[in-house]
């Protein structure tokens, strides 16, 4: 499926016609929420109007499925379904910034939903129709790493998708939609010195394809 909208026209670096919406999907520990918020902090530093946000959000929803998160009997489509109700909230957010010529940059998207539900047993035929109402990133970016790896970043394992066999199936299913639709993919074992080096120029890269100067 190619997602992404591209720009033809060139405008000045503070500004885009239409904004810019960036995901950084991973498995649990890959780094997707400090990358967010670095390169939200260095688009601003060069000038563009950037906001970082995440999923799940803060919201009422947001908030019950971190509630969820943490009970092993809920049946996946439940939890397939608390994400798709936060993430057609959260898109009503992110297609007004986007309206106002910001670059949104998202610790997680709809790609997270797809693969944790599919590493769960669901369709992703039924994924994707649940979610048609959600808005789909321009720019994905996927965080690759070892769980055993990732798992070893965290301080405790609380939530019942920090398992490695679990993420295993996450990340090969994510590592298939990204080989698939051609989507970037940064290898997130290394230092976050050189993961978001790798970041920067490929968003870079991305925003000069677009008529940006960076």
């Amino acid at each position: 499926m190619p997602w992404g909208n591209l720009f033809t026209r060139t405008y000045p670096k503070w500004f885009l016609v239409k904004g810019l919406y960036i995901s950084l999907d991973g498995v649990d520990g890959a780094g997707s929420t400090t990358h967010t918020k670095l390169l939200a902090e260095w688009l601003a530093s060069r000038g563009l109007k950037a906001f970082a946000t995440k999923e799940p959000t803060s919201g009422r929803i947001g908030s019950l499925i971190r509630d969820y998160l943490l009970d092993e009997g809920v049946h996946p489509a439940v939890d397939a379904l608390l994400f798709a109700a936060d993430r057609v909230e959260h898109s009503v957010l992110i297609r007004k910034l986007l309206n106002e010529g910001v670059i949104v940059v998202s610790d997680r998207s709809i790609i997270s939903s797809l693969a944790y539900q599919q590493a769960q047993g669901l369709e992703l035929g039924w994924l994707i129709e649940i979610n048609k109402y959600s808005l789909k990133p321009d720019v994905p970016i996927i965080l690759d790493v070892d769980p055993a790896v990732s798992l070893s970043r965290k301080r405790s394992l609380k939530e019942k998708f920090e398992r490695q066999g679990f993420l295993e199936l996450v990340r090969k299913h994510l590592l298939d939609m990204a080989s698939k639709n051609g989507w970037f993919v940064v290898n997130s074992s290394r230092s976050i010195e050189e993961v978001a080096s790798d970041i920067r120029d490929y968003v870079a890269k991305e925003l000069v394809r677009r008529g940006v100067s960076i």
